[in-house]
């Protein structure tokens, strides 16, 4: 099996990092100083900039080239597996459903009049026209996938398990993930990130979980895809029999999807016992020439 974890050049944990947020606090910059109102009230825009920015500096920095690219296709046709790809997206949404419902309920019977507060608030003002919607599905949909994958996996995740092992990397690269994903909840982003650790390290080809990221992030997003964004639909106060039965729909889905995540780690657990290594350059042109 080819390894494309090393075929790229390696990119250093602080120099994603500091890419990351320069591009972010660069275009808010520009953004200020440009005196387009429109635009720096536009955060969806702003992130679609700087997450366009992100990724093609990070691919520079990957030293990508044309026929790097189509090697990576032609080993990413050969290895993909869809069935194992469908399970693991449809695991995480069971997952998803679960923990939201669960949070839901549960701050309901803590905090009841913050919920209310909460769900009267629209959760993407900027998605209120079509163009709006469009933005945000391609900031969702395409570049989070690329530019999360990248990050995370290509780089957190792999400079980190080198340093200690796989199992450090998968934890450590999956909490930050999730940390910054809060809004989606943590212990979600942090299940997801460890089953892209372990497409990555299994697969060895970082197009296996963006396809499972791209897939992800489509099914989440096509709620608000085949909805009237022109539309503003007013909510009804959550009463404490919503609450039930969203602790109840919450327990189960999160069973359920705990049980198939559990399967799919053991499943897979004789990757975890691999390690990134570095090859023979030679070794890998001569397989392909």
């Amino acid at each position: 099996m080819l390894d494309f974890t090393e075929e790229f050049k390696e990119v250093k944990i602080f120099t994603g990092v500091f890419w990351y947020f320069f591009t972010i606090l660069a275009v808010i910059f520009i953004a200020i100083f440009s005196n387009n109102e429109s635009l720096y009230n536009n955060d969806n825009l702003l992130s679609l900039i700087s997450s366009s920015l992100f990724i093609i500096i990070l691919l520079y920095k990957f030293r990508i080239s044309k026929n790097k690219i189509i090697l990576l296709i032609k080993d990413y046709l050969k290895k993909l597996n869809l069935k194992e790809i469908f399970g693991v997206v449809l695991t995480q949404i069971i997952l998803s459903i679960g923990i939201s419902s669960l949070l839901i309920a549960i701050t309901y019977y803590t905090f009841p009049e913050m919920l209310n507060s909460l769900l009267e608030e629209s959760p993407i003002a900027e998605a209120s026209t079509y163009q709006g919607l469009i933005i945000s599905m391609l900031i969702t949909v395409i570049c989070a996938p690329i530019s999360e994958e990248l990050l995370f996996r290509s780089i957190i995740f792999k400079r980190t398990s080198k340093r200690f092992n796989i199992y450090i990397g998968m934890i450590f690269s999956s909490i930050v993930f999730g940390i910054l994903h809060i809004e989606l909840a943590i212990i979600g982003a942090f299940i997801f990130g460890i089953a892209c650790c372990i497409l990555y390290i299994k697969y060895k080809n970082i197009l296996i979980p963006i396809t499972v990221h791209f897939l992800n992030n489509l099914l989440s997003f096509l709620p608000e895809l085949f909805s009237d964004p022109t539309v503003t639909v007013e909510s009804t106060p959550f009463t404490e029999s919503d609450a039930v039965s969203f602790l109840i729909v919450g327990s189960i889905s999160f069973l359920i999807g705990m049980f198939f995540f559990i399967k799919f780690v053991m499943k897979n657990k004789e990757y975890l016992k691999c390690r990134f290594t570095s090859r023979n350059k030679e070794a890998f042109t001569s397989q392909n020439s």
